[in-house]
Formats: structure tokens, sequence, C-alpha cells
């Protein structure tokens, strides 16, 4: 009788564990980086996140029956390094504006995402309700689909050699905050996405302040996304509106919308994959923040044994800009990578990044903590990165 009842006590102690579930997992990414910065300083140092984004994910779910189970995430992404250890080089980044794009003083150009600077849980952390039928509904600081199409394509990922964030070719629109979610179960390898962001960007010091300079961390934002997986197609598309509320003093809204349609195609000796976008900008009558561009990336990975190649390229074209921006010109980004499997959690590798910022005003840019004085020559608008590196998943 005591073994049955202890049998008993196992079996349903696992019943319950296997209804409700909390996980962790996460990245950690660390290298040796020498850069060489635009006026041509030189940077050695030890740096995090050259090839992925070190985090830790909590993530929950718990069996509400019927199809139905609730879930959540908490992500933590830590610093390794200290400081500000998130970025793999403060000093040749964009002057931080928190929603992203070139900044002049006043205002983003591109006002995509959000900074979340200082928070402890920086980033993905949502809780959700799951029906195997109808969807997923989610509620928290949430990845757009915008950036879901450009994670699709980008096969270096959002580090090194991969053009992404505040100072490089593409803007930093990865996720929001205050926002709700709709994604649609998956259908013949079609799904649809929705997510709308509640515009509470006043929290932080617009209105109500003379400020021209105040951080936009929450702007109204609507995200919509569809994709398309078919064995080895798939095709992502999202499509990002933004708006800030302008200040009193300026009574000036900044309006941004982005677009990125792309595809991936893996033959098996090799993975192609191709995007196309635009991001279109308006602030009034503030020409400074003003912005017509149309971005490009491509990329091929080669895989042989353990190790692997990776290629990619990408621009954006300026077709129309105010005073923070070089009309005509393009950002030009092109990176490669090998990388070698040294288990199936673990890889070590390097990576190379060249970076033209002739697009941008040299007086955008801060340079060892100071802001450029004028525009870039053909040399001094150029960056390299090299990256020696680890990545270890857990």
């Amino acid at each position: 009788m005591k073994k049955t009842l202890v049998a008993l006590a196992a079996l349903a102690s696992v019943s319950a564990f296997a209804q409700s579930t909390v996980t962790l997992s996460g990245i950690v990414d660390l290298g040796y980086q020498n850069i060489s910065n635009l006026g041509g300083q030189q940077t050695n140092q030890v740096g995090q996140n050259g090839a992925r984004t070190s985090t830790f994910k909590f993530n929950g779910v718990e069996d509400l029956g019927a199809g139905m189970n609730a879930n959540f995430q908490f992500e933590v992404q830590p610093s390794y390094i200290a400081g500000d250890g998130n970025k793999y080089n403060a000093n040749y980044y964009v002057a931080p504006v928190a929603n992203g794009g070139v900044a002049n003083g006043t205002a983003a150009v591109t006002n995509q995402a959000s900074a979340q600077s200082g928070l402890v849980g920086k980033g993905q952390s949502f809780i959700g309700l799951t029906d195997a039928t109808l969807g997923t509904v989610q509620f928290g600081t949430i990845n757009g689909a915008t950036f879901g199409a450009f994670a699709a394509v980008s096969q270096l990922g959002t580090g090194i050699g991969s053009g992404y964030g505040s100072g490089n070719t593409f803007g930093d629109f990865t996720r929001f905050e205050s926002s709700a979610a709709y994604k649609s179960p998956v259908i013949n390898g079609f799904d649809v996405s929705l997510l709308r962001g509640t515009g509470n960007d006043s929290q932080f010091g617009v209105i109500g302040t003379t400020s021209t300079a105040a951080v936009l961390r929450r702007p109204t934002v609507t995200d919509i996304g569809a994709g398309y997986t078919n064995g080895p197609v798939a095709v992502k598309f999202g499509r990002l509106a933004s708006k800030a509320t302008g200040n009193e003093s300026s009574a000036q809204g900044v309006v941004t919308t982005t677009q990125l349609l792309g595809g991936v195609y893996d033959a098996g000796f090799a993975k192609f994959s191709l995007a196309t976008g635009s991001v279109k900008g308006e602030d009034g009558a503030v020409s400074a923040t003003k912005a017509d561009y149309k971005l490009r990336i491509a990329a091929v990975t080669v895989p042989f044994g353990a190790n692997r190649v990776i290629a990619q390229a990408g621009d954006i074209k300026i077709d129309n800009g105010g005073s923070t921006v070089n009309v005509g010109a393009k950002v030009k980004t092109a990176g490669l990578a090998l990388e070698r499997d040294l288990s199936k959690r673990t890889y070590a590798y390097v990576r190379y990044e060249a970076t033209d910022l002739a697009g941008y005003k040299g007086t955008n840019y801060l340079i060892n903590g100071a802001a450029g004085t004028a525009a870039y020559g053909p040399t001094g608008s150029k960056r390299a990165v090299t990256a020696v590196g680890i990545s270890h998943s857990f």
C-alpha cells in the first residue's frame, strides 16, 4: 500500500509539472574586437554580442485545457563587461536617441524602437494566452514583425557584419514597450500578426515641457506582419507605422513608416536571402527629421562539415532628407563570418564588418564621447570591425 501511495504521489507530481513548467534558456557571447572608428580612431577591447545577443530568458507555460495555454517570458540582457556592455562599441555610435535613427539634438529621424534604457528586463517580455485554433494574444514589451522580417533574412543575425542597430546601416526597430499583439496560428504555411503600442511617450518628458531633446521610449506604433513558409522557402513582410507626440515648443510629431519584405531559400548546399524595404519619416515643418530611404539586404551561408561561411551586404539609399543626411549618398555595410561548431550549443567565430556611413553627416556622431564637427570625407566616414569570439547557448 505504501509503495502504491508513493507511486501515485510521484505520478501526480509529474502530471502537475507537465501542466505548468518554467524553463531558463539563453546565450552567452563574448570575444576580442579590433575597431577602426570614424575619424581614424583605433580601439581594441573585449566585448559581447559579436555574433548573437547575450540573454537570459525565463519562459513559463500552463496548460489550461481544450487546446489553450497561458504563457509568459521575461528576458534579461546582461552585461558581462560592465558599463554599457549591450553595445559592442559605444564610441562610434550615433548620438543616442531612444527611437533609433540619426540624432541632430532634437529628435530621431526614424523613431522606430524602444531603447528600454536601464531596465532590468531589457529584452522581449510578455504574458499571453494561446489557443491552438484562434492564435495568441500578448501584452508587454514585444518584438515587432518588421524586426522578424529582418531576422529572417539577416544571416549574420544582429551581430557584427549585419548592419543592424543604431549607427549601422539599418535602424534599431526591435521591440516596443507598453504594447499588445495578436499572432495567428500557421494555416497552410501562412500567418499574420498585429502589434499596437499604446503611445504613452509623454511619461518621459514630452508633453508639458519645452525641451526638444526629450527621450521618446514609447511612441504610438502599429506593426503589421505576414509570413509564408513552405519547405525550403520562407517569405516575411513587416510594416511599422510609428508616431511620437510633439512637445509644446515645436507642436510637431515625428511620424515614421518602415517596410521590409524578405525571402529565404535553403538549397541545402547554401542558403540565400534577399530583402527590400523603405523608411519614410516626416516631422511637420522640421525638415531636419524628414526622411525617404530605400533599404536592400543580400546574404548567403555556405556550410561545410562543422563550419560555415556567411557573407552579407546591405545599403540605404537616401533619396530625400533634412540637414542630418547627405541626400543622394548611400550608407553601406558588408560583413563576412567564419563559424565553427564546437558542439551542438557552442561555436567559435571570426567576423568582419566594413561600413561606410557617408550618407549621414558627421555632426551627428559621437566620437570618443564628443560630437563630430563636420561631414566626413571619403575616408573619415568609414569604419571596420574585426571580432574573434565564442557563442554558447543553454
